[in-house]
């Protein structure tokens, strides 16, 4: 009797396995949606309803009915917060692309319009709501940001190329015109002005040299005899022929007039080695052919050469060696006034 009764009674009580088993359907649906909804926050959800579903029966209902809310509640507020993360992120890279595309129109009028059209675009996508509309705008902007880049690239490469080739230009005329300055005009060797910086160089830093001073023996007279054209002539064989008796380290100079300065790197004793270098192969027979028919010449220099001695200031030792010159001058044998005479 008491089993049938409670039998009859179990008939009359409706069964509660269905709602439990939507319920836990639900939570299982609920669980999926969130993880393929928000991926990063979704998982933990998915494994925290998966939970409560397992552990759900007739007596835990109501608790488990208020874990769901609780659990769905959380996800919710994390979810919310995700989503504002990512807004600002955005924002944060719109917002450094467009001011990096400002500081770029800076510094080409050329491009400043497009850059500016571009920075308005970008400025205004960070105001939508729609995710996807603010990406594509992101991407389409970066684009159109590298391909304005690049083309400033090439007309900067384009730009330097033209600066560098004109810069090269000036420095090759600078150089030029600072050779010509240092030239003596008629016969190619360093000027007075060259060979005096040289010279105070030389006595700055303290370096050890000799110097030479030639003054050419009857340069007058072939002026006076054959002209100018002519004693021009002799000066630049001369010239030519004096040169070639000094290594390249050395400095020849024409001083003016028909003397000539030679600073020798060297001590006395291998400077005047190269002065009687000079007597044998610079001093002698010219043949003058600039004006008229050609003529032979004589030509033959005094010379001074003195060491410098560590002391004394250019003005010292040019003083020094000009004395020699005339030394030498007054010691001569034969006359400086006839173009014909012949070099001791």
């Amino acid at each position: 009797m008491i089993s049938l009764r409670k039998l009859m009674e179990s008939y009359q009580e409706p069964s509660k396995q269905p709602a439990l088993d939507a319920f836990r359907s639900s939570l299982l649906a609920i669980a999926q949606c969130s993880e393929r909804a928000v991926p990063g926050l979704g998982s933990d959800l998915n494994d925290r309803l998966n939970k409560i579903a397992a552990s759900v029966d007739d007596a835990a209902l109501a608790k488990a009915t208020e874990q769901m809310r609780l659990e769905l509640t959380s996800w919710a507020d994390r979810a919310l917060e995700h989503h504002h993360d990512n807004e600002r992120e955005m924002r944060e890279i719109i917002g450094t692309v467009a001011n990096t595309a400002d500081s770029l129109s800076q510094t080409s009028d050329q491009y400043a319009r497009q850059i500016g059209s571009l920075t308005g675009r970008l400025r205004a996508c960070a105001d939508l709501n729609d995710f996807a509309a603010i990406r594509r705008s992101i991407i389409e902007g970066t684009e159109a940001l590298k391909k304005c880049v690049e083309r400033m690239t090439q007309d900067s490469r384009t730009s330097l190329h033209q600066l560098k080739s004109e810069v090269e230009e000036y420095r090759e005329r600078l150089e030029e015109s600072e050779r010509v300055s240092a030239t003596d005009p008629l016969t190619g060797l360093a000027n007075r002005r060259a060979f005096e910086k040289k010279l105070d160089l030389r006595i700055a830093t303290q370096r050890d040299f000799s110097l030479v001073m030639l003054d050419m023996n009857g340069f007058k007279a072939v002026n006076d005899t054959y002209g100018h054209l002519a004693g021009d002539d002799l000066l630049k064989q001369f010239a030519t022929e004096l040169k070639n008796q000094f290594r390249p380290a050395d400095l020849v100079a024409r001083w003016g007039g028909d003397e000539f300065a030679v600073i020798v790197e060297a001590k006395l004793s291998e400077a005047r080695e190269r002065v009687d270098g000079v007597k044998r192969w610079a001093f002698g027979e010219y043949e003058l052919s600039a004006a008229g028919p050609p003529v032979k010449v004589n030509s033959c220099a005094a010379v001074g050469v003195v060491e410098w001695d560590g002391q004394e200031t250019a003005l010292q030792i040019l003083a020094r060696v000009d004395k020699e010159v005339y030394r030498a001058k007054a010691t001569s044998s034969r006359s400086s006034t006839e173009p014909d005479a012949e070099c001791p």
